[in-house]
């Protein structure tokens, strides 16, 4: 059987197909690297995102632990104050440096929780719950453990006996912090699990965000403030030495 002679292309047709070959090649590669492009740019969001979050919990565990290491102090004054009951009538203010606080800003907090975007974008689920259950976690710490204790002191006032001191109950506080300041270790575990990151790169993350802190605060402006406060609590005891030693 004879073959069909087939006619060859003309040099438009070449070119007509050269040309779509070329145009389909482009349009697959624009839209294919603006494709990869913007999914690099959502997960580099969402990475800076979740250690933003991160960062922010592991500040709170920070402010927590000092929290949980200013009611153990307080114990153990409080202790020496039961085998040294002078100490107490000597300084009745005694216990004002052992109220626990707990300072943090709401800002990561805010942009977590009043955006669903934010949820989106980091897209894990689990992630966001335990999330959501750390900082109502952060938020009964601040009410249940240091407000309260702050409360009760306030009620008690200047203490000039034991009994009154007692009344502060360090033990119970103790006791609180401790499970939770344990959860929310334990929660920030978890979600830098879900999150595949390391320890150390949060530490990482950690320094440098600290870096750019600390070079935008003045040391010198830091350092007076840090030394008119130690000024000012020698005033207060010089104070208090001098009225113990006029009364009869």
């Amino acid at each position: 059987m004879q073959q069909k002679n087939r006619r060859p292309l003309s040099d438009t047709a070449k070119q007509f197909l050269l040309t779509l070959i070329a145009t389909t090649i482009s349009i697959i590669l624009t839209f294919g690297t603006s494709a990869w492009l913007d999914h690099r740019k959502q997960e580099s969001a969402k990475h800076e995102m979740v250690m933003m979050i991160l960062y922010d919990i592991a500040n709170t565990i920070d402010e927590m632990t000092r929290a949980d290491s200013l009611l153990r102090a307080g114990f153990e004054k409080e202790l020496q104050v039961l085998s040294h009951p002078e100490i107490l009538q000597q300084n009745p203010f005694i216990f004002t440096t052992y109220i626990p606080m707990l300072n943090y800003t709401e800002t990561v907090e805010q942009i977590f929780s009043s955006n669903i975007e934010t949820i989106n974008t980091i897209g894990n689920v689990v992630f966001a719950e335990e999330v959501s259950e750390i900082y109502a976690l952060r938020r009964r710490y601040k009410e249940n453990i240091c407000q309260n204790f702050a409360d009760a002191f306030e009620e008690n006032g200047g203490f000039s006996e034991y009994g009154q001191a007692k009344g502060l109950s360090y033990e119970t506080y103790i006791y609180m912090s401790g499970l939770n300041l344990a959860s929310m270790k334990e929660r920030l575990a978890r979600c830098m699990q879900l999150m595949e990151v390391s320890p150390d790169e949060l530490t990482n993350y950690r320094s440098k965000r600290q870096e750019l802190y600390h070079a935008g605060t003045s040391d010198s402006v830091s350092n007076a403030l840090y030394d008119e406060l130690n000024a000012n609590v020698g005033r207060i005891h010089e104070a208090l030495n001098t009225t113990q030693k006029e009364e009869p």
